[in-house]
């Protein structure tokens, strides 16, 4: 038990000393009267109670009633679950934002669900500071690292295919995962956990060989790489934007959005970081849960804080209450 005024604790022994004495001097005085009564039976029925006992209860009953009435004066600290020390996480998201997001395959599109992923992390509060980028086949920073989670959700409706129409190439991984070792290098922050969340169907045009030695180099310099993989394994055709007319490559068949969760859960496994399938709300739960338990924090429900003010002063009023009651000796006084 704690107190907002611990100060104010010193007065108990205090009190206990001016109520004891005068229980003592009530009953010396009480001895005196039977002795005058002519005896503890005529004193009994004439006063109540057995003047020449002394007043054990009375006195335990007011010594606790000072006790919880002081602490009540001293503010009880509420009781609560003990804080867990947490490690500050910066985390820096980067969205895929390549023609192939705009795939159906996963509903109602696997850029809206990595609209919702950046959201949901964001307001969950894992990360002291967030930063957002996005890639295709280059990388963008769109907000470097912040701990205004509200910039990062400003953009998030905006993460789509049409921000790099003009340059869109098909996504380079590699790329991506050097810049953010760069992002790092200019506002690391020495005693927080770096990660970084590849959020992508995986499909990179520059090579398996490339992004595993970008993810080691990311890993070299303090970084885990963590992978949130939207897609599925039938893939999606891909339509024209603004239309419903399939995109047809040169041969004329319909581009086909693929997905390759090998290749997201490799970069995990080489960046020290997990894998998870962004494609519903239990995926998204899931990555959260893991990244907070990463930083030492719980995402379990915290238990109500219990204030004992109210207790105390129950307490206290009862006891003070018997006390009187005690007093009168109306438990002992006798029907004529």
């Amino acid at each position: 038990m704690t107190f907002e005024r611990p100060d104010l604790i010193g007065l108990a022994p205090a009190l206990c000393f001016v109520v004891a004495l005068a229980l003592l001097s009530q009953w010396r005085r009480g001895v005196r009267l039977v002795d005058a009564y002519g005896g503890p039976e005529a004193a009994l029925r004439l006063a109540g109670r057995r003047l020449e006992r002394f007043p054990a209860i009375r006195l335990i009953a007011g010594l606790t009633a000072i006790g919880s009435l002081v602490a009540v004066t001293a503010g009880v600290a509420p009781e609560g679950p003990e804080e867990t020390p947490t490690t500050p996480v910066d985390l820096l998201i980067a969205v895929d934002v390549s023609q192939s997001m705009t795939g159906t395959d996963v509903e109602p599109s696997r850029v809206s669900w990595a609209q919702r992923l950046v959201e949901d992390v964001v307001e969950a509060g894992v990360a002291e500071r967030v930063a957002l980028s996005v890639f295709a086949d280059w990388s963008y920073r769109l907000v470097p690292l912040t701990d205004d989670g509200n910039v990062v959700n400003f953009f998030a409706p905006w993460l789509i295919p049409d921000l790099v129409n003009s340059r869109d190439q098909g996504t380079s991984l590699s790329v991506l995962i050097d810049d953010a070792v760069a992002e790092w290098g200019e506002r690391a922050q020495s005693d927080a956990i770096s990660i970084l969340l590849v959020v992508s169907d995986g499909e990179s045009h520059d090579g398996a060989d490339a992004v595993i030695a970008s993810t080691r180099a990311a890993v070299e310099a303090g970084i885990m790489v963590w992978a949130g993989g939207i897609g599925t394994a039938s893939g999606s055709p891909l339509t024209l934007t603004g239309s419903t007319a399939l995109l047809l490559d040169g041969s004329g068949s319909p581009v086909v959005a693929g997905y390759d969760e090998g290749m997201l859960r490799q970069i995990a496994d080489v960046g020290r970081g997990a894998f998870h399938e962004i494609d519903s709300e239990n995926g998204i739960g899931s990555l959260i849960s893991d990244l907070r338990t990463l930083s030492g924090g719980t995402d379990s429900a915290v238990e109500p804080t219990r204030d004992l003010t109210v207790w105390l002063i129950l307490t206290g009023l009862l006891l003070l209450i018997l006390d009187a009651f005690l007093d009168t000796g109306i438990a002992l006084r006798r029907r004529p």
